[in-house]
């Protein structure tokens, strides 16, 4: 299935764009007790993202997850 308008516009985004209505939060990893990452799945297209929450402000951005391409790996 493609990537709805919403998600092909969210990737790349700041980590700040708060985009997680219509997202289901799938998991959250922590370091050092601190959030670092989130994962997500649009429930509208099926599209899987990460929120990276900490790092260098250019590292902190919404990445889509080409989760098809683990399928028969």
């Amino acid at each position: 299935m493609a990537a709805c308008e919403l998600c092909t516009d969210l990737h790349g985004r700041p980590s700040t764009t708060d985009r997680r209505q219509g997202f289901a939060l799938l998991g959250v990893g922590e370091l050092c007790g601190v959030p670092a990452v989130e994962h997500y799945r649009c429930v509208a297209c099926g599209a899987s993202f990460s929120r990276i929450l900490i790092g260098d402000p250019n590292d902190r951005i919404w990445r889509s997850l080409d989760c098809h391409s683990t399928e028969n790996a």
